[in-house]
């Protein structure tokens, strides 16, 4: 454990941090996430009664959840920025993109995790629309449901995948070294690949194969887990050239 903490420590110090000022774009960037935030915070009523109350209180896991997937999205972004200190206009357009993504997918995401919570663990996180008799997902709306959220996951990560391609595109003008090279093709290659995660849920999602939309997600630690591997292998060789 701790050689794989001193290992993690060192890449870190191997790739120098480019971004040493905060540009305005990164100020508006922290100010949309904050409105998120608020945004999350604002929907939550004022409890009148104790049993009010108590409502508010089970909705506190899809909250806490989405606020954390809020603040994932923000660091990504805030790495990014302190990594290559970019402040040019494609940055800035794919940025301003991302961070439409994030307000839009606020909602839905607390609702899917509600909707997953309720699902799984048989608690009530809608009782509202129950009293008045709304159907809260029809069998007819669950592949809408897919393809949403999918079309979401892939933008998300085709904005990455963009970003980081447009890195690599200026690499002489960053004077890379190896290590940091290869790092950056990794984010792409990795960034890549869970887009095309997202792209093929979407599209079996559309074909009516909710099953193997949902399967899809499943790959996402495989990805992970196999992307890192390489890029460690790689990373072995120009440490023993």
């Amino acid at each position: 454990m701790v050689r794989k903490f001193l290992n993690s420590s060192l890449q870190q110090r191997e790739f120098r941090y480019r971004g040493k000022e905060i540009f305005r774009i990164e100020g508006l960037s922290d100010a949309v996430f904050a409105f998120s935030v608020s945004l999350l915070v604002a929907s939550l009523e004022v409890p009148q009664t104790f049993y009010e109350l108590k409502e508010i209180t089970k909705g506190a896991i899809p909250f806490f959840l989405t606020v954390a997937l809020v603040f994932l999205f923000w660091y990504r972004q805030y790495i990014f920025f302190r990594r290559y200190g970019l402040n040019d206009l494609i940055t800035i357009i794919l940025n301003l993109a991302y961070l439409a993504i994030v307000i839009f997918y606020l909602y839905p995401l607390k609702f899917l995790f509600s909707l997953l919570i309720s699902s799984w663990f048989g608690v009530d996180l809608f009782a509202k629309a129950k009293h008045e008799g709304l159907v809260i997902l029809s069998n007819n709306d669950f592949p809408q449901l897919i393809i949403l959220f999918s079309l979401g996951y892939f933008m998300i990560w085709l904005i990455i995948f963009l970003l980081h391609q447009h890195v690599i595109q200026l690499a002489d003008q960053f004077g890379f070294s190896k290590f940091e090279l290869l790092f950056t093709k990794k984010e792409v290659k990795g960034a890549l690949l869970n887009s095309f995660i997202g792209l093929f849920a979407l599209t079996f999602a559309y074909f009516d194969f909710e099953l193997y939309a949902g399967l899809c997600y499943f790959l996402i630690p495989i990805v992970l887990i196999v992307n890192h591997y390489i890029f460690k292998k790689k990373v072995k060789k120009i440490v023993k050239a």
